[in-house]
């Protein structure tokens, strides 16, 4: 009996590589266009499809080979939903489309839907993140990279709420824009550190099998 299939790094470099540009791609998308300007919607979409389809690259390979889960349902499930949920809500959030979904002024409906996004995105990328540690295809210790980026992230966004709340109004300000200003660095920066990753650990040389070497005794 034989465990489950990982795949070569042979096998898994081209889906790596795609997966990590695309990734560095929607990074510099989304960081080239000033907003506000005419282009940065078009900027905002592409640079979106970019990073949802680098995640499900990551989640299904290319032609069966190069997936990071192992292609485990739970993983695998996880990161699509991450990627199509990413990619429908910055659909649902157009200007064209908002004021469908929220009326003018509806700032309890935005902050119960900011929730709920928060609850969705956490919720998928913790699975995913879990699964890509537990999958055995990414070398150690950068199968936990993927969980240092989130850790990074929930702890900024709890610190965000926290603050939010607990603050004297002055100051409150001041600490929610440093810390919005802090996790908008830690996401880009994340998402530049796991393409770069996966690029570099595509390329990497195979370390060399060892030879089994057999002993006769007379």
């Amino acid at each position: 009996m034989t465990g489950p299939q990982v795949p070569t790094r042979a096998a898994a470099r081209r889906a790596w590589v795609v997966a990590g540009a695309m990734l560095l791609a929607s990074v510099v998308i989304n960081q080239a266009v000033q907003p506000g300007t005419v282009l940065s919607t078009a900027a905002g979409l592409l640079g979106t499809a970019l990073f949802s389809a680098s995640l499900l690259v990551f989640a299904f390979g290319i032609r069966g080979s190069g997936s990071v889960t192992a292609r485990k349902p739970l993983g695998t499930a996880a990161l699509t939903v991450l990627a199509l949920w990413t990619l429908a809500l910055l659909t649902l959030l157009l200007p064209p489309l908002q004021s469908v979904f929220f009326s003018d002024g509806d700032a309890p409906g935005l902050l119960a839907f900011g929730f709920v996004d928060a609850f969705v995105r956490f919720t998928a990328a913790f699975i995913a993140v879990t699964q890509i540690a537990r999958a055995g295809v990414v070398p150690r210790p950068w199968n936990w990279a993927p969980a240092w980026a989130l850790a990074a992230m929930a702890a900024l966004w709890l610190t965000e709420q926290i603050v939010a709340v607990g603050s004297v109004r002055d100051t409150q300000m001041i600490a929610v824009g440093i810390i919005v200003n802090l996790d908008s660095l830690v996401r880009i920066g994340s998402a530049i550190f796991l393409g770069i990753l996966a690029i570099v650990l595509a390329n990497r040389p195979a370390r060399p099998q060892a030879v089994p070497v057999y002993s006769t005794s007379d």
